[in-house]
């Protein structure tokens, strides 16, 4: 789902939408006026760093950025830094450079950031308003706290890989809120899809892609964090767990270094949760389907293609990460990504022609 400025109608949604329900959203933050701004009696600005004043990582504010600041400022409205940074040097450098204080406390959506604000600009909360890029943290966070909020454009694609994660979520948000804007700015021609995306196969296939990245972070981090860095009794967790395993089946697990032993539970763990992330919004996104019918069959089709799935992926990865020499870390990645890869091909399949095989009848009829 493309972004679209405009005003939307925060009533017209449901509950659970509009937490995530920004007033506005915009194409750039220099769209955001003082004139603007004092007319809607906000003294204070929040302000998200990362994608919405500047690119991710970057130290260069662009001139309109700090023009628009300057105007802000000249106008007598007070500003804030909300950015979920770990790189904290960093954001010290940008207040610095923007003579503008940042707010401390748990990440966003959290409140503690957003109360630390009201204090530091000395503000009640109906005069401030959050602009960010994110709905998720920026427009759910302010939202939260009672704070209005105005949704930008992100300015890059480059960015952090759990932003990446949260913006598979937001689209699906996005096509909702767009429901609700009741004066859109975006001018443009609806674009329909032409060549290779007409095929209805390819454009669930390219969906599908993209749950299937969610779900590879969620299987990735899950098993690498088990196997290198959780640990218990003072120890790794995969080399104490992986020893009582050779311990208990010697004849099953004959490499000699017990977090060898390990892997195949780790690779269970990651891949468990990510076939749920899966369901889910295949189900809702890539398959389109509403409603909760047929949702019990589908369900348990699914699980069995996962399960067939689950299993590839463990034996594929644990030969692989048996085999390949070298590095441990850099062999477990291997057999990660390749067993990811096979894995990927058997699921589209399975759940097109079987897991969901009802309802794409019912809509290809």
């Amino acid at each position: 789902m493309s972004f679209r400025s405009g005003s939307f109608d925060r009533e017209g949604v449901s509950a659970n939408i509009r937490r995530f329900c920004p007033v506005r959203a915009v194409d750039s933050v220099t769209h955001i006026t003082s004139e603007e701004l004092v007319h809607l009696g906000k003294s204070g600005v929040l302000l998200d760093a990362d994608n919405t004043l500047l690119p991710w990582r970057s130290e260069e504010l662009p001139e309109g950025v700090l023009n628009w600041i300057a105007s802000l400022k000249s106008a007598g409205i007070k500003l804030c830094l909300i950015s979920n940074t770990r790189n904290v040097a960093r954001l010290e450098r940008l207040s610095t450079m923007l003579e503008i204080p940042y707010a401390l406390g748990k990440f966003k959506p959290s409140r503690e950031k957003y109360e630390h604000a009201l204090k530091l600009l000395s503000i009640d909360r109906d005069q401030a308003v959050m602009i960010g890029d994110q709905l998720l943290t920026d427009v759910l966070g302010a939202n939260r706290s009672g704070i209005d909020s105005i949704l930008v454009k992100p300015m890059g694609t480059h960015e952090f890989v759990g932003t990446k994660v949260n913006r598979i979520w937001e689209r699906a948000l996005l096509k909702r809120l767009h429901e609700s804007l009741i004066d859109s700015n975006d001018d443009l021609p609806i674009v329909e899809p032409t060549g290779v995306f007409q095929s209805r196969v390819v454009r669930q296939f390219f969906k599908f892609c993209i749950v299937g990245g969610s779900s590879f972070v969620i299987d990735y981090c899950i098993r690498m964090t088990l196997q290198f860095q959780a640990e218990l009794g003072g120890g790794k967790l995969s080399g104490t767990i992986g020893a009582q395993m050779k311990s208990a089946l010697p004849t099953l697990f004959t490499s000699p270094d017990p977090k060898d032993a390990f892997w195949p539970v780790a690779c269970a763990a990651g891949a468990a949760i990510a076939i749920v992330n899966s369901f889910v919004w295949n189900r809702l996104w890539t398959f389109g389907i509403k409603g909760r019918q047929d949702s019990g069959g589908q369900f348990a089709r699914f699980i069995l293609i996962s399960v067939v799935g689950l299993v590839l992926n463990v034996l594929i990865s644990s030969v692989l990460n048996h085999f390949i020499p070298g590095d441990p870390k850099q062999a477990a990645r291997i057999a990660t990504f390749v067993a990811a890869g096979v894995v990927a091909i058997w699921n589209f399949l399975g759940q097109r022609l079987y897991a969901f095989r009802a309802h794409r009848h019912g809509l290809d009829a």
